[in-house]
């Protein structure tokens, strides 16, 4: 965390273009509640490499929560390449994980959020992103939005975000 906060802060400092994903597992849960936790943390790990084959040396990759990862990609804005990395990372999440003699099942869901080279306020970077990933969430899960409203403060029905399957 401390690392995505450092990255964070200097991009949002130098004015250079970043986007962020915030990626929330879905039904994780259910996982650590009926095969416990050494199945989730196999799954963390799965997912993890996954997280970082989408991702450049020069992107940081980090777990922020339980289920709950950020990728920083240093001057990537294109939104049709975001795009494309995000149906891929949903994709590749939503195979089976094998564990034991059982197959794990997540999902995830993604919110985008692009600066393009202002100098920002981090922590509305990070508001912002998780605003787009509870719009993913509200779309029906296995979505990615980005976010869309530069004026919105705290997500409710109004925010605007565009979702992508």
């Amino acid at each position: 965390r401390r690392a995505v906060d450092q990255v964070l802060d200097r991009l949002c400092r130098s004015g250079q273009p970043f986007s962020i994903m915030h990626i929330d597992l879905d039904y994780f849960k259910q996982v650590n509640d009926t095969m416990g936790h050494e199945a989730g943390d196999h799954v963390l790990k799965v997912v993890s490499r996954s997280m970082a084959d989408t991702s450049r040396k020069d992107d940081t990759t980090a777990r922020v929560g339980g289920d709950e990862f950020v990728i920083i990609y240093n001057t990537l804005v294109n939104r049709d390449r975001l795009s494309d990395l995000a149906g891929h990372l949903i994709s590749r999440i939503e195979h089976p994980i094998p564990f034991e003699d059982r197959e794990c099942n997540v999902s995830a869901s993604i919110g985008i959020f692009c600066s393009e080279g202002d100098e920002q306020d981090p922590a509305k970077v990070m508001e912002q992103a998780d605003i787009a990933l509870y719009a993913a969430k509200r779309a029906g899960r296995a979505q990615y939005c980005f976010f869309e409203d530069q004026d919105a403060v705290s997500a409710d029905e109004n925010t605007t975000a565009i979702a992508g399957e």
